[in-house]
């Protein structure tokens, strides 16, 4: 059988927080795999439980009822209908797990989305879940190839799977003691509420990297900011910014991570003294509008540190080349990690999605591909762009937040890239990446030979 391959699908539950690009041509794509039957992988981030203002406490109650108001969102409900069909068509769909969706550990949880597939519930079976503590190993024609959504290599988006309920889970697991990520808190927490209260749409195409969209949106407007948040997550943001001047990175010290992050924008003591007054509430002294030159600094570095975070995955949207250009080659530490897994499984191909930027390399007998996102993506300024073009493209984000006008909307990008994975007659697999262009055609991007 066949294998197609999607993740970071984010489907939500079609309110304001929604990030999900794919509704118009997603189910498009499935039904071309119905016919002959093909296996479906969903690697991770494929629901998103954290695009909602509920606690984040794991609740089977809550959880269940995130998930019917998922599954029957416009956008999501023609997606799991063509799930439906490839189950259907002789087909199976395997549902991995990632760190916005741990929820689909639970068996209750599960059982909404088969409901929702619209297929008695002997086909609806034919959808399966795996928890994403441990890769999926598939043998297609011999050859082993390892699927991980990729987050295990992110410290501030690990899930807790030692205390994480459900089937499979270890015997001692329990709902009150599992604690979400850092990362899950910065979005639920701090991200959330400036969406809401703000309109900073645009702290959601920043995903996965909330470090980086968490001082966007102070260099966006650190006032608003101070206004949304209240009490433990204010307590976040002011405390990584108050212990900047002592703070060192110690993995444990710091929670969330911020603080180290708030390092590397290379702030002044002026400008720290500045955005401890701006999350304060004080009132700033302009004397020679030498105040408003300091804030301005302040922003374009908390700007500039912020959206590099996000376009060091995203490198292929910057600037007027992400219009032409669209760079899948993976960074060393991508490599060092996918080098990892490949010798301590014994894969000859590894295929991750979480970053949400495509990837494809072959080194030697080893392939590594990544399934990008079905989410927006935000196009930035060249790499070498100036001060002044930083400046302008700030204001712009101040001025539209929810990225509604033409120029803004202009910076918006989709980049559909599924991998295939195919059995050979001569043994071994096939495995390609390809885009899923808005004409409806699937473009082969690369291919290779996986050996057995």
């Amino acid at each position: 059988m066949r294998t197609l391959i999607l993740s970071d699908l984010h489907l939500g539950n079609g309110g304001d927080y929604d990030i999900f690009a794919g509704s118009e041509t997603l189910p498009d794509l499935l039904d071309r795999f119905v016919d002959p039957p093909t296996r479906v992988i969903l690697n991770g981030d494929s629901m998103d439980f954290l695009l909602n203002e509920d606690p984040l406490r794991l609740d089977a109650g809550r959880a269940v009822r995130q998930a019917e108001s998922i599954a029957t969102a416009e956008p999501t409900v023609d997606t799991l209908k063509a799930l439906g069909r490839i189950c259907k068509g002789g087909g199976e769909v395997l549902v991995r797990m990632g760190n916005h969706d741990v929820e689909l550990a639970l068996h209750e949880v599960r059982e909404v989305f088969r409901n929702h597939l619209h297929q008695p519930a002997s086909i609806a079976q034919k959808m399966t879940f795996e928890r994403g503590n441990e890769p999926h190993i598939l043998k297609v024609g011999g050859a082993a190839i390892l699927f991980t959504h990729g987050e295990q290599n992110d410290p501030f988006n690990q899930v807790d799977y030692d205390h994480l309920p459900g089937p499979e889970a270890p015997a001692s697991a329990r709902a009150e003691e599992f604690h979400y990520a850092p990362g899950s808190l910065l979005a639920k927490e701090i991200l959330n509420p400036l969406k809401k209260t703000h309109k900073m749409r645009f702290a959601d195409l920043l995903k996965p990297d909330f470090h980086g969209a968490a001082m966007t949106a102070l260099a966006v407007d650190p006032g608003a900011v101070r206004v949304a948040l209240k009490g433990e997550s204010l307590e976040i943001i002011s405390g990584a910014v108050e212990n900047l001047g002592e703070v060192t990175f110690v993995p444990g010290m710091d929670e969330v991570g911020l603080a180290y992050r708030f390092q590397d924008a290379g702030l002044t003591p002026e400008e720290i003294e500045a955005l401890q007054r701006q999350l304060r509430g004080e009132p700033e002294e302009v004397s020679f509008g030498l105040v408003s030159d300091l804030l301005g600094s302040l922003c374009l570095k908390l700007t500039r540190a912020g959206l590099k975070l996000y376009a060091h995955a995203q490198r292929q949207i910057a600037g007027e080349e992400g219009r032409r250009f669209f760079s899948y080659e993976p960074d060393e530490s991508e490599m060092d990690e996918v080098r990892r897994l490949s010798t301590k499984y014994a894969a000859r191909a590894v295929i991750t999605g979480h970053s949400h930027a495509a990837r494809w390399k072959q080194a030697g007998n080893l392939l590594y591909a990544n399934t990008g996102t079905w989410i927006w993506l935000m196009r930035l300024p060249d790499e070498g762009a100036t001060d002044d073009e930083w400046i302008e493209f700030l204001q712009d984000l101040k001025d539209d937040p929810k990225l509604e006008s033409s120029k803004n909307r202009a910076r918006l990008e989709k980049r559909f890239t599924p991998v295939t994975v195919e059995p050979r007659a001569e043994g071994g697999a096939a495995v390609s990446l390809h885009t899923w262009e808005p004409s409806g055609e699937l473009r082969r991007v690369y291919s290779a030979t996986v050996s057995p």
